[in-house]
């Protein structure tokens, strides 16, 4: 922080601060514009940051790749701690992939690290569509006829097709117990069972039933 965001890190930053919420609580000066002023720069720096850093004292070089013969890292990126697999210096980008479970910087093998670039991965074909396991934003999951189902407890680089099939049916069965009513005039309208009891959704909007009424 003090090598890269002096103005920030300053003592008289905190002081000037608070003298321009003065200002704004006051009216003398507009809080979007001070937030502007402040802003611009620091996401400039933030950004410079990032791509210029030293990063060494958070980088560990793992080893080499015996397949493609690239430099393998771990080290901090923007999301988060992850492991690479190549230089990024060149016209090839390089492979990411984040660190999860347990596993650290500072203690990821070069086997883990290999681990983790096999994903996404295709598990096998049903229904004449492909499910493929990956991990994602949300975390790990298999994906089959552009849907998306969360693994809860399976491994992506470990989970068979038929236990694959058995979480995509589960969750088919579940959306289709959900659903107690549709309306074929109005498509938007929905009965469903919900975690507090059966409502209607219209559109993105919920009501709920009356324990009177009949859902």
């Amino acid at each position: 922080l003090v090598d890269n965001f002096k103005s920030i890190m300053d003592y008289n930053f905190t002081a000037d601060v608070e003298k321009e919420f003065d200002e704004i609580a006051q009216g003398q000066k507009k809080w979007n514009e001070m937030i502007s002023q402040f802003y611009d720069p620091f996401h400039k720096t933030v950004e410079h940051t990032l791509e210029h850093s030293e990063r060494a004292k958070g980088e560990r070089l793992l080893g080499v790749d015996p397949k493609t013969e690239k430099n393998v890292y771990a080290r901090i990126g923007r999301f988060g701690p992850m492991v690479q697999l190549g230089e990024g210096d060149g016209e090839e980008k390089p492979k990411y992939s984040k660190l999860r479970g347990e596993l650290s910087i500072a203690s990821i093998t070069l086997e883990q690290a290999l681990e983790l670039f096999k994903l996404p991965k295709t598990v096998g074909t049903y229904e004449n569509k492909e499910i493929i396991a990956a991990i994602g934003k949300f975390g790990p999951y298999v994906r089959h006829n552009d849907k998306f189902y969360s693994l809860k407890e399976d491994d992506p680089n470990s989970i068979s097709l038929e236990r694959s099939i058995e979480i995509i049916e589960a969750k088919r069965m579940t959306d289709k117990e959900k659903i107690i009513r549709t309306f074929e005039e109005n498509k938007e309208v929905t009965v469903l069972n919900g975690r507090y009891g059966p409502y209607i959704s219209i559109g993105k909007k919920n009501f709920k039933i009356p324990k009177d009424r009949d859902p």
